[in-house]
């Protein structure tokens, strides 16, 4: 009997106390002793079987408690680095896209005063040609009224 569990044992205790005569007129009854007794021996030789038992599952529960807990630990530590990588890759993002638009706008400044630059040159190579030009057909204006005067003639054409 020594593989019975405890429960067992209550149960056959149960049914022991349960199957003696009961007294007339009262709720006492007549038992066999000696087979209740050798129940709660069994039931102390398994007591120590089972608390051993309970320990180990105690002991395992604990283990795998504390195993849990460092797993949980271990997520939460990487998930908090996730988080800041992201949170730090977030940051270098907005950094790179501020940079950019400042980048792209400078660009357009500097692009804008390019063609601003460009039209002025432009301008003021126009200004010069007409202005050269302005001074070779008065140039020109005055050779042909040298001609016509040290030639006597009245400068229409020669043919007086």
């Amino acid at each position: 009997m020594n593989t019975m569990t405890i429960s067992r044992l209550l149960d056959r205790l149960e049914e022991t106390l349960n199957s003696g005569k009961k007294q007339m007129f009262s709720n006492m009854r007549l038992i066999d002793a000696n087979t209740c007794f050798a129940i709660i021996q069994q039931m102390r030789t398994q007591l120590p079987n089972e608390l051993a038992e309970a320990a180990l599952v105690l002991r395992d529960c604990d283990n795998i408690k504390g195993e849990a807990e460092k797993e949980a630990e271990m997520i939460i530590a990487e998930a908090e680095q996730e988080a800041q990588r992201l949170i730090d890759e977030s940051e270098i993002m907005r950094q790179a896209q501020a940079k950019a638009s400042e980048l792209l706008n400078n660009a357009g400044v500097y692009a804008d005063n390019l063609v601003e630059q460009s039209y002025e040159q432009v301008s003021s190579l126009y200004l010069d040609v007409e202005n050269s030009m302005r001074d070779m057909l008065n140039k020109v204006y005055a050779k042909r009224t040298s001609l016509y005067a040290s030639d006597g003639s009245d400068g229409e054409g020669g043919n007086n």
